[in-house]
């Protein structure tokens, strides 16, 4: 099936040098420009950003350059907001300067820590107000644990969540969210469960042991990574959105390639993995 109405590109690759498995560092300008065209080209209008990864010009320019204002769908998130004596003000300032940046509206606000989320049970009329007044769909949370999801389970604004999802890591299955409002990410674990079998020289050698045995089981079962991944993501009945960054042109261009398996997530239900020790793969 085709998948990419599913995918939202990622880009903190493009902002900073990122990823335990990205040996090559960050991409240039011109990289970048043409991994945006043809993600574009592939039907891919979703983009997901923030301040901190410093890719929101390049994202605004690319639309500016295109002409996609109205076609581009742009996930960003509220971040630096710790501290502040104003938050309402700090949230507001993170709002405009996104929206400079980017030059058209945002799909979903995330929030970036999913501890300052319970200022939307707090103050909901607030956030309300932010949707009327700024060209803002909806918001969210970016999440790392189902509990996150749940201490958000009584807000009265329909919340977007943003979720670390992937083969070895499929906590967020069966955890109540709004559908349509679901999004996967770190389906490859930064690269963890790409195929390359490099990682980054400061990796710890856990990692690298844990992506060895990985890919040997996946061999052994006839089973290719990229084709892997996306499938278990793909066929989840919880997820509606993938959110997935890339280095290289060819790293797109590999994924844009793949067809997608449903007998491939039944082979991952036989619980292959379980020897792998999760504790080593958060995010994080």
């Amino acid at each position: 099936i085709d998948f990419t109405d599913k995918i939202v590109l990622g880009t903190v690759q493009f902002g900073m040098d990122y990823g335990i498995a990205n040996v090559s560092g960050k991409p240039t300008k011109s990289e970048v420009f043409k991994i945006l065209e043809i993600a574009w080209q592939h039907g891919i209008r979703s983009y997901d950003t923030a301040p901190s990864y410093d890719s929101e010009d390049l994202l605004g320019e690319f639309i500016k350059v295109h002409g996609l204002k109205k076609e581009a769908k742009l996930l960003t998130k509220v971040s630096d907001i710790k501290g502040n004596e104003n938050i309402q003000h700090a949230i507001k300032k993170n709002i405009q300067n996104s929206l400079e940046q980017l030059g058209c509206g945002i799909e979903v606000l995330f929030f970036h820590d999913p501890k300052d989320s319970l200022l939307l049970l707090k103050d909901p009329s607030f956030f309300l107000n932010l949707l009327n007044d700024y060209p803002l769909k909806s918001l969210g949370v970016s999440v790392y644990e189902p509990a996150e999801v749940k201490l958000l389970k009584d807000c009265d604004l329909e919340i977007a969540f943003q979720f670390p999802y992937n083969v070895l890591d499929r906590r967020f299955e069966n955890i109540n969210m709004i559908k349509g409002r679901r999004y996967a990410r770190s389906i490859f674990l930064q690269g963890l469960l790409a195929p390359s079998k490099n990682l980054r020289s400061s990796s710890l050698k856990k990692l690298l042991e844990i992506k060895n045995y990985y890919l040997k089981i996946l061999k052994k079962n006839g089973m290719k990574p990229l084709e892997t991944a996306l499938s278990m993501a793909v066929y989840c009945r919880n997820i509606d959105f993938i959110v997935l960054g890339v280095d290289t042109v060819n790293q797109l261009q590999d994924i844009l390639k793949i067809s997608v398996s449903k007998k491939l997530v039944k082979v991952c239900n036989r619980s292959l993995f379980t020897s792998i020790d999760k504790r080593s793969l958060d995010p994080r």
